[in-house]
Parts: structure tokens; sequence; C-alpha cells
């Protein structure tokens, strides 16, 4: 009868104790992969996590940024951009520029290509006495935003802002400030005459504190006809994208290659409020990330002790449960191992259906363990078993350790009972049967 056979009568006989052998092979081999696979699908989930981590703070980047953006709305404007020879000191003292320049310098702006420069706004300020209402005013005449095409992102179709910090004043329309209003009893949709004209109140302003509280707005051709400066306007103002507060300054640079008879008024204390505020935005948003790998790390450090720990422990465990199983099998099986010795079969031929039955048991165990613990493993870091990321968490080459290791393993541990039943006098056990 041939060796293979014995094996196959053998396992068929002792069903359970073939199955226990397989079982504990395959647990253990489970919890060493399961252990390995947690320490890979760890890593792999970190980056995701992390991954996401940034995909989130660019996008809340994004949308700091937009509120940003609103915000330096609602703060006004924080350029100025004025002839070059105004003086800033009179310019302090009056309240408004007394010098003029074209009107064509906001156009060149807007098509010069400068990206830090957004909503320009080209002013006629001049204060003035109302004659009408017998009070002292600050007049700007405007017309309007004027498009930079630099930044297409914030325009229409038709090459209009999407989103105006201010609305063109309507034809035949003035806006009054609040103190204005108050005390000369304007309110909206009244009728009233300026420098001769009749015009009705768009809006009131409310309250801002500063110049705008006693300053009215209208078009500004009307101001270029009451101050007999066809084509001119004193000032353009502009509001200044600063993402890197070292750029400060920038604008003036592009501005003056544009513009050689200008200057450039850049109000540092908003722009570096923005600038500081995101910054610390992004600061956080990076803590976060820090804090979060720090955390992945810890947990990473725990899990490999933790295997260190397990590995070398179960598969000690499942080497001894083998040795017993298989010993166990011996002292069952004595009288038929004596009867084979006693009809011819060698040492050997006896050791190796001990050994091979155990390697069987090893490599159906591996297995089946591999895949128990690939799975779990997964799972247990929250990776589902449908989900694409199991084939990144395949390795060959734990694979093939483990479907060598597994009946190696299984054979050194049942070699000493296998050697033992190879070892026992036919004579001495027939005689005890």
């Amino acid at each position: 009868m041939s060796i293979w056979r014995l094996i196959r009568k053998e396992i068929a006989y002792n069903r359970g104790n073939f199955a226990i052998g397989l079982a504990c092979i395959a647990v253990a081999l489970a919890c060493v992969v399961g252990a390995v696979t947690l320490l890979a699908a760890h890593d792999l989930r970190t980056e995701q996590i992390i991954a996401e981590k940034e995909r989130e703070t660019r996008e809340q980047m994004a949308r700091l940024e937009d509120d940003y953006r609103l915000m330096m709305r609602e703060m006004g404007y924080n350029v100025l951009i004025l002839h070059k020879d105004q003086s800033l000191e009179e310019l302090r003292m009056k309240g408004f520029p007394s010098t003029y320049m074209p009107v064509d310098y906001v156009f060149k702006i807007s098509t010069g290509g400068i990206k830090n420069l957004n909503h320009l706004f080209p002013i006629l300020q001049h204060r003035t006495h109302w004659p009408e209402k017998d009070r002292e005013i600050m007049v700007c005449g405007v017309m309007g935003q004027v498009p930079n095409f630099a930044k297409p992102q914030f325009l229409t179709a038709e090459g209009q802002y999407r989103d105006p910090i201010r609305e063109t004043i309507p034809e035949g329309t003035i806006e009054v400030g609040h103190d204005i209003a108050a005390g000369a009893g304007l309110s909206k949709g009244d009728t009233v005459t300026l420098k001769g004209e009749t015009f009705t109140v768009h809006r009131v302003h409310p309250r801002k504190g500063n110049e705008d509280d006693v300053t009215v707005w209208c078009g500004l051709e009307h101001a270029q006809r009451w101050f007999d400066a066809e084509g001119k306007i004193n000032g353009i103002l502009a509001l200044e994208c600063v993402c890197n507060f070292e750029s400060f300054g920038l604008v003036e640079k592009e501005v003056r290659k544009l513009l050689p008879d200008t200057q450039v008024m850049e109000f540092g204390t908003i722009l570096r409020a923005r600038f500081e505020a995101r910054a610390r935005a992004a600061e956080l948003h990076k803590d976060a990330v820090a804090a979060e790998l720090a955390y992945r790390a810890r947990l990473g450090e725990q899990r490999q002790g933790l295997v260190r720990v397990l590995i070398p422990t179960v598969l000690l465990g499942a080497g001894v449960w083998i040795f017993f199983l298989i010993l166990g099998n011996v002292k069952e099986r004595r009288g038929e191992i004596a009867i084979l010795r006693a009809v011819g079969a060698g040492q050997w031929k006896i050791m190796g259906i001990f050994l091979v039955k155990a390697a069987l048991m090893g490599l159906v165990g591996a297995v089946i363990g591999y895949l128990l613990g690939l799975f779990a493993g997964a799972a247990w870091e929250g990776i589902p078993f449908w989900s694409r990321q199991i084939g990144g968490l395949f390795s060959p080459g734990l694979a093939g350790v483990v479907l060598v290791g597994a009946p190696v393993l299984a054979v050194i541990a049942g070699w000493v009972p296998a050697k033992k039943a190879a070892q026992l006098d036919p004579a001495d056990i027939l005689r005890e049967e």
C-alpha cells in the first residue's frame, strides 16, 4: 500500500484530529497575517487620512480665501492710486486729492495684466459748498467699477464684475452719506437739487464714522463738469490681494511700470490683518494634520509592539498544539503502527505518514489563515472586503512565507511524535495488545 493511500486513510479515519490541527494552524496564521495586514492597512489608511485632510485643508483655505475676499470688500479698498505730484500731506489736510490725471489711466491698469489688483474704481473727489442745502460736502464723482481683465474668475461673460463692491449709480441719481442725509432731512427716493441739477436719492449710506458720512456720490461726468475736470479723475481705488505679505509693495512697482507718473498708497494695516488671519488659519490646518499624524504614529507604535509579542506567542502555541495532537494520534494508532512495522513498513514510511499529514494541515491551514487574516486586518482598520484597497494589502512575499512556513512549522512540531512512532517495537506493542 502506497504512503499516499495510507495518509488518506489516516486522515479519513481521524477527521476530527485533522480538523482540529488545521483549525489551530489557521487561527494562528490568521492572527499573524491579520496583525501584519493591520499594520499595512494602518499605513494605507494613514496616507488616505492625511490626503483627505490635505484636500479638506485646500478646500477650507479656498473657502477661507473667498471669505476674506468678502470681508475685505466690507472693509473697503486698500489701495489708492494718485498722480505722482500729489502731496500726501496736502491730501491728509484737505481730505481729497487736488492733482488730476487722465481717466484713461484706469483702463490702462485694467488691461495691464496686474493680477494683485481687483475692483478698480476711478473717482473724482472735491470738497465743495451745496448751495441748495447751504452746507459743506464732499462730492465724489464715480463711473462704476472698471473690470481688471487679469482677474477673469471674477468677471461675467460680458466682462463685468459678478459681485462688485459698489454698484454703478443710476443716471440722474445720487447717493448720500449718513450725516448729510440726517442734516438735510433726506431719504431714499427724495428729489433734490445739487449745483442746479435735479437728482433722485438712490441710496442713503449707513453711518461709517469717516469721510463717507459727509459725502455725496454722483455720476463722474457731473463732477467733471462742476469742477472743470473733463476727462479727468484724481484717484483710483482698488482692492489688493496679498497672500504673502512679503509681496507688499509689488503692486506699486507694477503700477509705476504701466503709469510712471503715478504713486500708490497701500493701506498696510488692512493688508497685514488679512494676511496674518489667513496665515493663522493655515497654521491651524497644518497643526491639525500634524496632530493626526502624531496620533496615527502613536497608534502604529502600539500595534507594532502588540505584533512583536503576538506573532511568536501564537506560533509557539500552534506548534505545541500540533505536537500534542500528533502525539495523541500516535498513542491512539499504536496497534496499526505495529502491524505496519510487522509487514515490513520502514521507519521513514511511518514517520512520513504523520509528517505529511502535519504538512497538509499546515498547507491548508495556511491558505485559510492567510485569507482570514487579510480580511480581518483590513476590516479592523475600516477597509471593506469588496474595496479595491484589499488588493493593495495583498503581499505576495507574506503569502509565500505563510504557505511555506506553515507546513514547515507543522512538520517541525510533529517531528518528535512521528519519530517516536517510527521507533516503536512492534513485538512489544502486539504483545500488549
